[in-house]
């Protein structure tokens, strides 16, 4: 599901649909800042963002939630712009407003990357305000997405292909085997000087980030 500030008289827009050349989704849109002219209480305005839809709930158990227990890495393979986006996790918590957030660190604009966050590095807010000493309670996770709220006019555009959990053991399975790739493309670049770029004198290719690479064995736990 999608929201922005729309919803509450703001001109903010946001979609998320399926890229056509990717195959990914894509988070896009305007984000604008001016408040609503007829709406004297909202004293702030310009956000976006998308989140799972809620988990159906059971007859039996009531409400319905992933259990991370025994994951520690929230692990996301994306391609974005300059723009300042928050990863949101929604828990099991007193309030529905409640968020546990964390910054999306893009170094590579404009490239896939693959960025990997700490679940324990989360921090929980609740409208914007964070909240001291509460952590995640990783057994009763409810929806995760992203949001931008950075308070800059313009346009966004981050795609994403795919969110999903894993132990440390399995990102390092997947950082040793993109070393190896990365290492192999350059080496093969070194020997055709038509490939290298002629500023930095550096290799082009899938290069980035530790995790920057097109070619993944499929974790069992994706979320998206």
């Amino acid at each position: 599901m999608t929201r922005c500030d729309s919803e509450m008289g703001g001109y903010s827009t946001v979609h998320f649909d399926i890229d056509q050349e990717s195959g990914s989704g894509r988070f896009h849109g305007y984000l604008n800042l001016d408040l609503p002219k007829n709406n004297p209480e909202i004293t702030r305005s310009g956000y976006a963002m998308f989140r799972t839809k809620d988990q159906k709930e059971s007859w039996l158990s009531g409400d319905s939630y992933w259990d991370w227990s025994e994951y520690s890495l929230l692990v996301l393979r994306v391609k974005g712009d300059r723009r300042k986006y928050l990863v949101n996790l929604q828990a099991n918590t007193p309030l529905v407003t409640d968020l546990f957030q964390h910054r999306l660190f893009l170094h590579h604009p404009g490239e896939w990357e693959t960025v990997v966050i700490p679940l324990n590095d989360f921090v929980m807010t609740n409208w914007g305000v964070i909240q001291d000493g509460s952590e995640l309670n990783k057994s009763e996770v409810k929806t995760v997405g992203i949001g931008l709220l950075d308070k800059q006019y313009g346009p966004y555009s981050l795609n994403v292909d795919w969110i999903k959990v894993m132990t440390g053991a399995e990102v390092e399975k997947v950082a040793t085997k993109s070393r190896k790739e990365r290492l192999a493309l350059q080496h093969d670049a070194s020997l055709d000087h038509d490939h290298k770029d002629m500023e930095t004198n550096m290799p082009t290719g899938n290069g980035g980030s530790a995790l920057n690479t097109h070619k993944f064995e499929e974790p069992k736990n994706t979320v998206i």
